[in-house]
């Protein structure tokens, strides 16, 4: 946005010893990493919902990808109370987007779901100026997602995916939601809530729930979801969790081969103890700051039923401060490279 650029394009590419595929393959991926950069790089004035959707329409049309909108009208008739409390505060109405590549084989999709948390002001529970600068980029699991099915179509992989995706803004108002609300979210789940800037777990809940419509065999979800995952394991790993230890190493594998990093947590009953409520079904935080990425991790697995699913959380490495030897500051498409082998890799 500046007025004298400072960057410029690099006007001649040379490449020797790659193949034709290759080298497809690579522009692809490239295109696909960079299309999920630019969105998180956008700020909230020019990336919200509404433009969200749009940017998917356009990749939708560009790339054969089928698109369904869910607008705040169709939200209400299906009940996804969770995702519309959390966008009851702004100006921007919120936005589900479920999009879908069918592929050659004739088996069950692949679900892949996308926090898209446009802007997150924290809500009542309001953020730190120094936390909220940033926040642009809590809408990274969204944007991973697109980037992927973007990279799918043009790579024509075989397997079906389908992508479901929850647009809000998480902002402040007489109609914001309120701590010791209880949400009732489209499973039908009741939910206390302890904590307004634990937002995105309740747009990922009723996201996740419109996914099971879609039958799936498996279940991604990706998010920017904790700053606990980040105190565990910093900025460049991504947190993983699962309910399936298969799935799980399926996902170790496509990481490894991709070269992108990742690293399990546990997943033992005990944690979800902390995330029963008194009054509703459960709360939408644990008890305290211990263990809080896992916590984070057990409230989405209430919503998954008996599918194979795993949860990223995405919050260290999918926006860097500053720049990299290998990254510039700002949005990095991490992730995407990881699905693209998963889905490819899916017998």
């Amino acid at each position: 946005f500046r007025s004298e650029k400072s960057l410029h394009a690099i006007e001649q590419l040379s490449c020797w010893s790659l193949s034709e595929p290759a080298l497809k393959r690579g522009v692809c991926l490239g295109e696909a990493m960079l299309l999920t950069r630019k969105l998180v790089n956008l700020p909230a004035n020019y990336m919200y919902p509404e433009a969200f959707t749009q940017q998917a329409a356009e990749v939708s049309v560009a790339s054969g990808l089928e698109l369904e909108v869910w607008d705040e009208l169709r939200l209400r008739r299906e009940r996804c109370g969770a995702l519309l409390a959390v966008s009851a505060g702004s100006a921007r109405p919120p936005r589900l987007l479920v999009m879908r590549y069918a592929g050659t084989k004739k088996q069950a999709p692949i679900a892949l779901v996308g926090k898209g948390v446009t802007f997150d002001s924290g809500g009542l529970s309001i953020k730190p100026s120094e936390g909220m600068l940033t926040m642009k980029c809590d809408m990274a699991g969204a944007a991973t997602v697109l980037g992927t099915m973007q990279a799918l179509a043009a790579l024509q992989v075989a397997s079906p995916v389908v992508a479901v995706v929850g647009l809000v803004e998480n902002m402040i108002s007489g109609s914001s939601y309120k701590l010791g609300d209880i949400l009732t979210a489209r499973s039908g789940k009741t939910i206390e809530i302890h904590n307004t800037d634990a937002e995105g777990r309740l747009v990922l809940a009723d996201a996740l729930n419109v996914a099971l419509d879609e039958r799936p065999s498996h279940i991604v979800d990706l998010a920017t979801l904790t700053g606990a995952c980040v105190v565990a394991l910093g900025t460049d790993i991504c947190g993983l969790m699962s309910n399936d230890t298969a799935w799980q190493s399926q996902l170790e594998a496509a990481a490894g081969r991709a070269g992108e990093l990742l690293w399990p947590l546990p997943m033992h009953d005990h944690f979800a103890e902390q995330i029963q409520s008194k009054v509703a079904d459960i709360k939408n935080v644990g008890e305290g700051r211990w263990g809080g990425a896992i916590t984070a991790a057990k409230f989405l697995q209430e919503f998954v039923g008996t599918t194979p699913w795993a949860h990223l959380d995405i919050a260290g490495p999918a926006f860097y401060d500053s720049a990299k030897n290998f990254m510039d500051a700002g949005g990095t498409g991490v992730m995407v490279r990881t699905l693209v082998e998963l889905v490819e890799g899916v017998k």
